[in-house]
């Protein structure tokens, strides 16, 4: 972080990198303190799509991450073959191809819910009141962000 004062670009770089450092030290400490595997970054963002849309097709998660679809063709092989994701006809169009998440993926999905939820609960024990107030005073500002689509 800056000594110096800071102007808008900066603030916006200084956020990012503190943000990125959260989900860093939360996917270590949550995902390993679990034995859960660390899914690559193309893996853990096409997954999460599909567990908050099921029964999305490849082209509907391209769209919706901004990705190519063969790209995202070839992360659901890897999650199907990791037992994360599966494929299942549609019901009203047999030409396409529905994807689930797998039990195990909605229970690791939980777990690491869990587990995010207590790390982060830790962090926050660990700040001066004033801090620990404007942290959570910003969830609804980061939720409103998560949400943004720039594409």
């Amino acid at each position: 972080m800056r000594t110096d004062a800071p102007g808008p670009d900066d603030d916006v770089a200084d956020f990012a990198a503190a943000v990125h450092a959260v989900v860093l030290r939360l996917r270590r400490l949550g995902e390993r303190r679990l034995g859960l595997e660390l899914l690559p970054t193309s893996e853990l963002e096409v997954l999460a799509h599909v567990i908050d849309h099921p029964d999305a097709t490849v082209t509907t998660v391209a769209r919706a991450l901004g990705l190519q679809s063969s790209n995202v063709s070839t992360t659901v092989q890897h999650l199907v073959t990791k037992g994360l994701m599966e494929r299942l006809p549609d019901p009203r169009d047999g030409r396409r191809t529905l994807l689930r998440p797998t039990t195990k993926a909605q229970d690791d999905r939980r777990r690491i819910d869990g587990a995010w939820t207590a790390v982060l609960g830790q962090f926050l024990d660990e700040l001066p009141d004033a801090d620990r107030g404007a942290a959570l005073a910003a969830t609804m500002a980061l939720a409103r962000l998560a949400e943004i689509d720039l594409g």
